[in-house]
């Protein structure tokens, strides 16, 4: 097991005071500590060497990357902190006892590294890798899965030692960091971040086939961080990784067999026996809605895993997996009905994170066949595409809010508006472009209201009269009988699609 001078230099300030000088590797490269040898004229590269002051040769050869431990100090010392790496006791100390102490840095990583070996003589529990692995860092430590859920921790002694009682990463502490950078899910080593106010050291863990299954993350734990200790950290994610792929079930997701089934059935591939059994299962007999979440900024690496889980905690019993560039949820109908005020609190809960994560999402109507969920995840899509064109800035859109603009559009079946006027609508447009006085707007009250003279009259603040020489104008342009249904209907339409289209041109 090889150290570093900060290493060394942090362990031995708990029991001497210390000074470390000139430049140190952070590299784990230091053999086994040795005592100096009177006479001995060169220090070698990667060595460590322990001595007094006074049995330093004046003037020696110090290779590169030597580490000096030394007991007292003169000026003799000046030339050693210019080539290399001193560690000084300034007080007099006993040699022979520091010199245990070294001894004993060393064996705590030994031992650790012995532990290790061992646990893999049988299939290790990732907690058993935390704990064997606490007296080397002596920090809080957690390993989490794809969907940022807790799969083992060893918390510091201030902190107990049981595991969170939460499943997951607390989402403020997710929000702190995505503000800070881009999830970093595809780096290989270690990196810093902070959450809310901890430094926090973390490895990605990643399976034979490079795919993302986790992090390994250490808290500061109330002392900084160690130069080289991230190395150290590197190493155990190691170990953590080969624990999994001896057990994959240790980072498995209990909930991946239906999530692939309705993956299937987005796809419209064909389902086994075996699946279709398992849709059938009562716990989701039940109506649904079907929400689909889009990414409005294009992050590095999209922490899809993670948004699922959280919704999943926001939501009991529904079901959030990733379908091509999307995520997709489905989300008992319940949520959204059985306690309106609830239901708003869990929405504007959404809502907030989705802002912060930069994400919109469209929430299609209910459902009870669990086979029609592509059919609704397309109203989930044309309430984001409708929403996005009629209401920019919002990040939850409803398809019932836009149910009737989707229909006129589709209902205009590829064609223009103005494949579908009736004889005499154009002078309609003529009049109102050259007039104060709008027939459309006089029009659309009218069969708003149900062609109620009074209740037209009262919306549009003019005389009864005065409405009925408009509506009798307008039919006489028109040449149409505004008593037949099917007329009424096609000028409803008609109106809505230019209302519809006047609305895009204004934003």
């Amino acid at each position: 097991m090889e150290l570093n001078a900060y290493i060394l230099s942090e362990h031995l300030s708990r029991k001497y005071t210390v000074e470390l000088y000139g430049e140190a590797s952070r590299k784990l490269h230091l053999l086994a500590p040795e005592l100096y040898m009177d006479h001995t004229l060169r220090f070698h590269s990667n060595h460590v060497y322990l001595a007094t002051v006074e049995h330093l040769p004046q003037r020696p050869v110090i290779e590169r990357n030597t580490v000096l431990i030394c007991i007292g100090e003169n000026s003799r010392l000046n030339y050693y902190k210019e080539h290399a790496a001193v560690i000084l006791i300034k007080k007099k100390v006993d040699f022979f006892e520091v010199y245990k102490s070294l001894q004993e840095i060393y064996e705590l990583f030994y031992m650790w590294e012995s532990r290790l070996l061992k646990l893999f003589l049988k299939a290790p529990a990732i907690q058993d890798i935390l704990l064997c692995s606490y007296p080397v860092f002596e920090r809080s430590m957690f390993v989490l899965n794809n969907s940022f859920q807790y799969v083992a921790s060893t918390l510091s002694p201030q902190r107990g030692s049981v595991t969170p009682s939460h499943p997951e990463l607390d989402l403020e502490s997710f929000l702190l960091f995505l503000k800070q950078k881009d999830p970093r899910m595809d780096t290989h080593g270690s990196f810093m971040v902070e959450l809310k106010e901890a430094h926090v050291l973390c490895v990605n863990l990643f399976d034979s086939s490079d795919n993302y299954m986790g992090c390994l993350y250490m808290e500061q734990s109330g002392h900084p961080f160690i130069a080289g200790e991230e190395l150290f950290a590197e190493q155990l994610a190691g170990m953590i990784e080969k624990a999994a792929e001896l057990s994959p079930a240790l980072f498995s997701n209990e909930l991946g067999s239906l999530k692939k089934i309705l993956q299937n059935l987005m796809n419209e591939m064909p389902l086994g026996p075996n699946q279709r059994m398992l849709l059938k299962s009562s716990r989701y007999k039940q109506t649904h809605v079907c929400i689909s979440i889009h990414c409005l900024k294009q992050f590095s690496a999209l922490p899809v895993a993670y948004i699922c889980s959280v919704m999943e905690s926001l939501f009991s019993d529904s079901l959030f997996w990733e379908q091509n560039n999307t995520i997709l949820g489905l989300i008992p109908a319940r949520h959204f009905s059985e306690d309106s005020d609830k239901a708003r609190e869990i929405l504007t809960k959404v809502s907030a994170m989705m802002k912060e994560m930069q994400l919109c999402a469209g929430i299609s109507n209910d459902f009870p066949d669990l086979y029609m969920l592509r059919t609704y995840y397309f109203q989930a899509e044309a309430a984001i595409e409708n929403g996005q064109l009629y209401a920019p800035g919002q990040n939850l859109y409803v398809f019932s809010d836009y149910a009737l603009m989707e229909m006129v559009t589709n209902s205009l079946g590829g064609f223009p508006i103005e494949a579908y006027f009736p004889t005499g609508f154009r002078k309609l447009l003529d009049h109102d472009r050259e007039s104060e006085v709008s027939y459309l707007e006089t029009l659309s009250a009218f069969l708003q209201e149900n062609m109620s003279y009074a209740k037209a009259a009262r919306r549009l603040f003019i005389h009864r009269s005065t409405l009925i020489e408009r509506i009798s104008r307008i039919q006489q342009d028109l040449f149409v009988d505004l008593m037949d249904p099917d007329k009424r209907l096609q000028l409803q339409i008609i109106l809505k699609a230019l209302l519809m289209e006047s609305t895009l041109n204004e934003c």
